[in-house]
């Protein structure tokens, strides 16, 4: 049955300025009262898309996607949005969407703000005061990110707390939305926690005593401060809420509960904000502003804390522990969950009159405790990827220097080329070229990009492989930092 989707998008830019419920909340209103008013509209079923902290750059949204999969199997025709920005400010892909694909696949579109009804405007979207309209968009959003940086800079540095919920122990300043508070209600949590960690508790005891005590947990004080409910992310015991082993690592590790702000710990795109352009910054360099708000617990405390657990750390490149010879990526793994160390494990699989199979695979031991599905990796399919990663990296010879140096040009190529068809693209909406020249400079363009790619596919196979041999902790000592895994994919690589 086709429906109308209300599609919603919350970008990065609406959370510095408004509370995340309020925004998403006035948006669903609007379009709600714009259907209402429809003759033709109001009586039919709706579904809401929702994206919550998405840049209307970035393709990879997960409602935006599901909408796109639900167009294509006739399960929506009619999209309604705010604006046009509200669905993409790529104006090009935009336009590509107006005046073909929604009009072959039977989708009507609706942007209020924007005046716009596929339904009644001719042209299927091209006029030009809606071009006009996208290409702003375009250039917002390219301009947007470093703004919106500098702002947050600005504010991290005077101490400015920007973030919508608090950290569990504290609550927004009534007087002040950029300043926390100690909340009354779980601040004393925060310090049990801190006490029975130097009482000799593990992070497993204080867990399981925070849950027999039935203390109240981060997301239950969350909804009670925010309205917003996060319960469902989080373990249960019998259905009802429950401490997550992370929080509590969170909470011992958090130098916020000395009074400290600490700001900038992941550089992050706000324009194409996916996983692969978060940059973890290191902790030296992180941003500080000390007795920015009232502590809850003193530095002494929370350095011997601090002291304690690395006494008792997981000592992942220690060569004296027999478990250190499983794998030379031992003590180089780490989850993109809870970016915790990855720990080594092997098991026996009996044979029938032939040697045991020993199966080696690294897995999250933090995310296992909070009962978090994560996929283990296996060891034998990630050594031979590691190892090809860093014969590409680190083959210095001549040759692989002339053919690095081509394969760069190639790519400085192909975007010139990318914006030469740009350009033509706004020539011929601008009426200054017909749409045959169009297509056919277009084709060339892509025919030279086709070319410059298969060049790629043959520098790649020209490099100069180093001699044979299998992944070493000799070779992981001197080209890695860490790596971030998700089962058997590489997510990223720190170079030395």
């Amino acid at each position: 049955m086709s429906r109308i989707a209300l599609y919603i998008r919350l970008s990065v830019e609406d959370q510095i300025k408004n509370k995340e419920s309020e925004s998403i909340i006035s948006q669903r209103m609007y379009l709600n009262d714009y259907i209402d008013n429809m003759v033709d509209l109001k009586h039919q079923e709706r579904k809401e898309y929702i994206d919550d902290g998405y840049s209307g750059t970035n393709e990879n949204r997960p409602s935006y996607q599901r909408l796109l999969e639900d167009v294509k199997t006739g399960q929506v025709n009619t999209i309604v949005v705010k604006d046009m920005s509200r669905f993409m400010r790529d104006y090009i892909s935009l336009g590509d969407y107006l005046e073909n694909i929604f009009p072959f696949l039977g989708v009507r579109f609706i942007s209020i703000n924007d005046g716009y009804d596929s339904n009644e405007n001719q042209g299927n979207g091209t006029d030009l005061d809606i071009q006009f309209k996208n290409l702003m968009y375009d250039f917002y959003a390219k301009d947007a990110s470093e703004k919106i940086k500098t702002v947050r800079k600005a504010l991290n540095e005077q101490g400015k707390i920007q973030s919508w919920s608090p950290p569990y122990g504290y609550m927004k300043d009534p007087e002040d939305k950029h300043k926390i508070i100690p909340d009354e209600e779980t601040s004393w949590v925060v310090k049990k926690i801190y006490d029975l960690y130097l009482e000799g508790l593990s992070m497993r005891k204080i867990n399981d005593y925070l849950n027999e005590h039935k203390m109240k947990t981060p997301a239950q004080r969350k909804l009670e401060l925010t309205k917003m409910d996060y319960s469902n992310r989080y373990k249960k015991i019998k259905d009802k809420p429950a401490w997550n082993f992370s929080s509590v690592i969170d909470i011992l590790n958090d130098e916020i509960y000395t009074g400290t702000y600490v700001y900038s710990r992941i550089d992050k795109s706000l324009i194409n904000g996916t996983e692969k352009n978060a940059k973890p910054i290191p902790k030296k360099d992180w941003g500080r502003v000390f007795d920015n708000h009232e502590p809850i617990v003193s530095k002494e405390i929370y350095d011997e804390v601090q002291k304690l657990k690395a006494s008792k750390s997981f000592k992942g490149k220690n060569t004296t522990y027999e478990w250190y010879k499983h794998s030379p990526l031992q003590g180089f793994l780490y989850c993109p969950e809870c970016g915790y160390l990855l720990a080594c494990q092997r098991t026996a699989k009996k044979r029938k009159g032939k040697p045991d199979k020993i199966h080696r695979y690294f897995r999250c031991r933090y995310c296992k405790n909070d009962g978090v599905k994560i996929k283990g990796s296996n060891a034998d399919k990630l050594e031979p990827l590691v190892f090809e990663e860093i014969k590409e990296k680190c083959d210095v010879s001549n040759k692989v220097e002339i053919i690095e140096k081509k394969a760069v040009n190639n790519k400085d190529i192909i975007k010139d080329i990318e914006i030469r068809k740009q350009t033509y693209y706004e020539k011929y909406k601008l009426g200054e070229i017909t749409r045959l020249k169009f297509i056919e400079e277009k084709k060339k363009l892509d025919d030279k990009i086709e070319v410059l790619i298969k060049e790629q596919s043959k520098v790649i196979k020209e490099k100069e492989k180093i001699n044979e041999e299998k992944l070493t902790r000799e070779l992981m000592d001197k080209y890695i930092k860490s790596i971030v895994v998700r089962g058997n994919e590489i997510l990223k690589i720190e170079w030395k």
